[in-house]
């Protein structure tokens, strides 16, 4: 039986391509995988990077007392009535970004929805910077909304791209090198603040005006990279109603050039691992494709050149209609239970959590009388490194629930103990004596170690989000899940913001208990989730109706594209013993980025 390469399998043979013919030996892979980042992935870290520094730099600019001073009127700068409006806005707006274009992404495309939701946060960050644009503090909170509804708009496609575009091999590696670069967004405005809030210790300057404005520069320059770099997903064509093999197989091929694969076009190749050399890579074709997924959409071949272009009208009914249908299946009987209502809930505990400590952080070293605030910021930003390192090797090795719970836990107790040093450390204040070297490094560390824990969990619960759920709603379940996740956020902002303003001494250690008791419950989360996809294949199949449950159907399997009934021996025998080979290496060893 003839067995056609699927996106899968294509992508599957870039790796091989890239592991073989490009990285050579085995001591020069190291240097060449840390120094030569390809275009593609290195523009959706950017991307990501540039949400950080947006929802970071709120942090910053309420520790700093000439912004409280101009925002908040306030001659003092000791009170900070209405903050919380300001930084929940953010949230707000991150709410209905990632609510809208999540739905959007799955109809118009992922890559156009990323440039949008880009686009408009490097405009509103701009002119939340400019006086003229934002001379108050409405104004500064209506331009944080906008920028919020950026930031939200990015996440689901630029997450989505990030686990289309990767092979089963190299999903989690990939996955993880596009969110560790929140990492990289936090230690660029932590030494941004640090630089350029000494140049004026005396706060006379509105320094807090240029700090925002540069942070707008890292959307702009993720905009035109991923405009340029990265094509639209292969899987989101196959997903559409006119499904264009053509435009999908296209696509496959412009990513094998920009990764700097060699395309053999006078010798195409329809069967997986037929003659198959590392050495170039055969086009994929529309006919691969076809053939591949003939019995799901073999009505719709070549019917983009058939079909009639439908009015603005159309288009529009079409597309509510479309999220209206997405809305439905992931909240079928056949998500909810173990995929949807789990990782809702995960993203609002791990976001209440997290967005509630970050956007605080400084405003707490402030409160317990750190000395060199910007100085334990940054290393707060640095200590996100180890996090996204231990995500990297051993997310593909030991799983993502068992990555995920262990990493919830640790961070809660950090916590836990970062709480109980404050609070002895408030009790001895009280008493006229102040934190000891002892005490302050204690602090320093444990929220050093919440970071690094905080930011395993991330990186596995992006992967996870992007994995669990189909295609034709993957991009659906990341808005729906990260939507969960800003309202966690913006509720941790009014709550914080009342225990800063209004509480005692006692303030700061609630909002770090409150945090980790989040962490604790969404640390049983996983254990509700459907199987583990650790090194599966992507789930293509559609959700069916529910009005279809008497008539049943052959399903191909949960998450591969042949169908599960073919004989396993005929799947083997249809691949060279070649690129069996290259496989069983691919597999037993640490893969390497793309």
């Amino acid at each position: 039986m003839v067995n056609y390469r699927s996106i899968d399998d294509f992508l599957s043979e870039l790796y091989v391509y890239k592991h073989r013919a490009y990285y050579g030996s085995r001591k020069r892979r190291l240097l060449r995988s840390c120094c030569e980042i390809p275009l593609p992935l290195l523009a959706l870290c950017i991307a990501n990077s540039s949400d950080a520094t947006e929802i970071l730099m709120l942090s910053y600019l309420l520790a700093d007392s000439r912004f409280r001073e101009d925002m908040f009127s306030e001659d003092s700068s000791s009170s900070m009535e209405g903050a919380e409006y300001l930084a929940s806005s953010i949230f707000v707006g991150m709410l209905i970004g990632g609510t809208v274009l999540g739905f959007l992404s799955d109809r118009i495309g992922r890559r156009p929805s990323l440039l949008l939701g880009l686009l408009t946060n490097s405009v509103a960050g701009m002119c939340s910077s400019l006086p003229i644009f934002a001379p108050s503090f409405v104004s500064l909170t209506m331009w944080r909304f906008v920028a919020g509804v950026g930031i939200g708009a990015t996440v689901p496609p630029l997450f989505t791209l990030a686990s289309e575009w990767s092979s089963k091999e190299v999903r989690g590696v990939f996955v993880t090198a596009v969110a560790s670069f929140w990492m990289v967004g936090s230690i660029f405005v932590s030494s941004l603040a640090w630089c350029l809030f000494q140049l004026d210790p005396m706060h006379e300057l509105p320094i807090w005006r240029v700090f925002a404005a540069t942070c707008a520069l890292p959307s702009l320059l993720g905009a035109w990279m991923v405009y340029n770099y990265v094509p639209e997903s292969p899987r989101f064509y196959l997903a559409a109603e006119k499904c264009d093999y053509e435009l999908a197989a296209k696509s496959c091929n412009q990513m094998a050039m920009l990764l700097n694969v060699h395309l053999d076009h006078e010798k195409e190749s329809t069967l997986l691992g037929a003659a198959f050399d590392h050495r170039a890579v055969h086009p994929l074709t529309k006919d691969e494709l076809f053939s591949h997924h003939q019995e799901n959409a073999a009505n719709n071949f070549n019917s983009s050149e058939n079909a009639h272009s439908p009015t603005n009208r159309a288009k529009m009914n079409q597309t509510i209609n479309s999220s209206v249908d997405s809305l439905r299946k992931l909240y079928s009987s056949q998500l909810l239970p173990r995929t949807t209502l789990p990782l809702q809930l995960l993203w609002f505990c791990l976001s209440f959590a997290t967005y509630g400590i970050t956007t605080w952080i400084n405003t707490l070293f402030v409160e317990i009388q750190l000395e060199n605030v910007y100085f334990n910021s940054f290393l707060f930003a640095l200590s996100s490194l180890p996090g996204n390192i231990v995500s990297m090797v051993y997310s593909d090795r030991y799983g993502r629930k068992k990555m995920l719970i262990g990493s919830l836990i640790g961070a809660a107790c950090g916590l836990v103990v970062f709480a109980t040093t404050v609070y002895a450390g408030s009790r001895q204040e009280n008493d006229g004596q102040s934190n000891t070297s002892m005490q302050t490094f204690v602090i320093v560390l444990c929220a050093c170690a919440f970071q690094a824990f905080g930011t395993i969990s991330w990186n596995t619960i992006d992967i996870i989000t992007a994995e669990m759920f189909p295609t034709n709603v993957r991009s659906a379940g990341m808005g729906v899940c990260t939507a969960t996740g800003r309202l966690g956020g913006i509720l941790s902002q009014c709550i914080n913001a009342k225990l800063i303003v209004d509480g005692s001494g006692s303030g700061a250690a609630w909002i770090l208990v409150v945090a980790s008791i989040s962490l604790l419950f969404g640390a049983g989360m996983p254990l509700v989730l459907d199987r583990d996809m650790t090194m599966e294949e992507l789930r293509d199949d559609a959700i069916e109706d529910s009005t279809d449950c008497c008539c049943p159907r052959k399903h191909k399997d949960h998450l591969s594209d042949e169908e599960t009934d073919m004989p396993q021996l005929q799947l083997q025998s249809s691949r060279s013993l070649e690129y069996q080979s290259f496989q069983q290496e691919v597999e037993s060893n640490q893969p390497f980025l793309l």
